[in-house]
């Protein structure tokens, strides 16, 4: 029993004394906000080379529509060459370019990006069709 009430009397002491006087909570409030925007999309047409001959150089045009948030800036990354490749293997590149990269959505909430493509087809490439794919990245920035 002594030692309960030494112990009820250390608890009581620390409550009472342990706490600084005057320490009080203060508190600081954050607001927190979000808006949430339209995804982006991207939509590309195909680039037809058409029937090429051996030895020849030829150009195709091309284009994306890329559809989001009005007035929302993005970044746009486009390869500046893409390899084609027939069902045998064999391959050859193409040379893509591209002019005046947007940097934002249209106020419709659209915009566009003229491609073109050259090919060099060498004079003993395999005779054949070729296919390849050119990757848009497009991101809000």
């Amino acid at each position: 029993m002594k030692k309960l009430l030494i112990l009820l009397s250390l608890t009581t002491a620390i409550t009472a004394f342990g706490a600084p006087q005057g320490n009080s909570i203060n508190k600081g409030d954050m607001e927190i906000t979000a808006t949430v925007i339209k995804p982006l999309t991207v939509i590309a047409t195909s680039m037809e080379f058409g029937q090429v001959i051996q030895g020849s150089k030829t150009t195709a045009s091309s284009n994306y529509q890329i559809t989001g948030e009005k007035g929302q800036p993005i970044t746009i990354e486009i390869p500046s060459t893409v390899e084609l490749a027939s069902i045998s293997g064999d391959t050859m590149t193409a040379t893509i370019e591209y002019r005046n990269l947007p940097n934002s959505i249209g106020e419709s909430g659209s915009t566009n990006v003229a491609v073109n493509g050259h090919l060099n087809v060498a004079s003993e490439q395999a005779v054949g069709n070729y296919t390849g794919t050119l990757t848009a990245r497009v991101q809000y920035q």
